[in-house]
């Protein structure tokens, strides 16, 4: 389970009133019905499916989507599955790169699928460079902007 999913067990109470430090706290627990919430939102669902599937009004969801506290467990739960999906992306580039080798190399396949995977491999390989010196670039700037403070 994503951290600040867990409902507490209070029946959905909070149970102390909040304090300075908990106030900050991002992964504060959502009550049972922002987690439903969050599900849905995080599975492409619809405002009326929401409101369907939870049983609960239109003005509830909305009021639901901007407290703070759900803002910011949507999008630490949005980092969480993109962060995931390219850990199996990097997993996997290999045989992605195996695959459009093994295509473009081919003299049985078609010129034009060749000339696809060709293209396709070649504008991955710049993209990754481009990426590795905007990172390169970007620590450069924090470690100066660091320096200022």
């Amino acid at each position: 389970m994503l951290p600040g999913l867990q409902p507490p067990n209070d029946g959905g109470q909070r149970g102390m009133s909040p304090t300075p430090e908990t106030e900050r706290d991002a992964l504060k627990p959502l009550r049972a019905r922002e987690a439903q919430v969050l599900t849905l939102l995080l599975a492409g669902r619809t405002l009326a499916e929401i409101c369907a599937a939870t049983r609960i009004s239109r003005q509830t969801v909305w009021r639901i989507r901007t407290r703070p506290e759900f803002e910011v467990a949507i999008a630490a739960a949005r980092s969480e599955l993109l962060s995931g999906v390219l850990h199996k992306l990097q997993n996997d580039a290999s045989d992605y790169a195996d695959v459009l080798h093994a295509l473009a190399t081919n003299e049985k396949a078609r010129g034009s699928d060749r000339v696809q995977a060709a293209r396709n491999g070649l504008d991955l390989m710049f993209r990754g460079v481009e990426l590795f010196d905007i990172e390169d670039r970007l620590q450069k700037l924090e470690a100066i902007a660091g320096g200022r403070k």
